[in-house]
């Protein structure tokens, strides 16, 4: 270890031996292969199934396909044809629209029912999916085992 307490580039770098690093690198590891049937996290290797769900409330809507202009959602019964609710609503962006330059004016308020035509619908992950999967408590040792494999 060097005597000195700044090691960072340019501090003087008079008295250091050049080349950096601190030795050879090793190669990485290759990654291990998945173990079928181990339990997974909910977002390793995808996602779930995907569903249309109010942004107000997050209950899941039967069909997103044809999401007409006075669609309410059965539990809130709030609008479901609005910005909040559509692919293209992000608030970062001007207007809160990601394609902002084909509307002629900004839509306000953003969760009240519009007339827009680039309405689609908002596809999210539906995590609640596999709530009813229940797992053995053997399952989760079997791939603990596995994976260091023991």
């Amino acid at each position: 270890m060097s005597d000195r307490k700044y090691r960072h580039h340019g501090y003087q770098d008079s008295d250091r031996p050049k080349g950096g690093g601190g030795g050879p690198r090793t190669p990485r590891e290759p990654m291990r292969e998945r173990v079928e049937g181990a339990p997974r996290g909910r977002t390793a290797g995808g996602f779930g199934p995907q569903a249309f769900k109010c942004s107000r409330c997050g209950d899941r809507q039967p069909t997103h396909e044809e999401t007409l202009h006075t669609s309410a959602c059965g539990k809130c019964s709030s609008d479901l044809h609005t910005c909040t609710n559509c692919v293209n609503f992000d608030t970062s962006t001007q207007w809160q629209c990601r394609v902002w330059e084909n509307i002629p004016a900004r839509v306000s308020p953003k969760d009240v029912r519009n007339l827009c035509e680039r309405f689609a619908p908002r596809l999210v992950a539906d995590l609640a999916a596999d709530k009813g999967r229940t797992e053995a408590p053997d399952d989760a040792r079997k791939a603990f085992d596995a994976l260091f494999k023991k």
